[in-house]
């Protein structure tokens, strides 16, 4: 809402929004309804009928909507868009190399001190287990006295 000075209601006033004459507004105060940063910006002057120097008075309205509001143009944010594209393909980058050079200086996991360090062959090749004393087969007597725990379908 803007205010028209005491001295200059001494006839019918008017208002002028960037010297473009606002139609339909007389009144003491101008209400900018919806107001917007962009469209309601701008030079301000209100007059009495008789336009003459004294009676008008200016005045230059450029008002936030929101506290801590910053105006920001076009390419500030492209810039900002396209500087944080880049950092992260750099870092992706980075952690690319950084893990194929680890893998290249690692060592080849091996299967076991069993192995002895050379290459296992098909199992045609491989002579058959040696028997481990600790296990004996079963014998005739005790046979069904073990079949009954655990049964497979063979």
């Amino acid at each position: 809402m803007l205010t028209c000075p005491p001295k200059a209601l001494q006839g019918t006033i008017n208002w002028e929004r960037n010297d473009k004459k606002l139609e339909g507004e007389n009144d003491e105060q101008l209400i900018l309804k919806n107001f917007s940063e962009m469209d309601n910006s701008g030079y301000y002057a209100c007059y009495t009928t008789p336009r003459q120097k004294e009676n008008i008075h200016f005045l230059y309205l450029r008002a936030r909507v929101c506290e801590n509001c910053v105006e920001v143009d076009l390419t500030a944010v492209a810039t900002v868009i396209v500087v944080d594209i880049i950092v992260t393909l750099g870092l992706l980058m980075l952690v690319y190399y950084w893990s194929k050079n680890r893998k290249a200086k690692s060592k080849p996991v091996t299967r076991g001190a069993g192995a002895g360090g050379r290459p296992r062959g098909q199992k045609k090749e491989r002579p058959p287990p040696v028997p481990n004393p600790d296990y004996e087969p079963i014998r005739k007597g005790q046979r069904d006295l073990y079949s009954g725990l655990n049964q497979r379908g063979i």
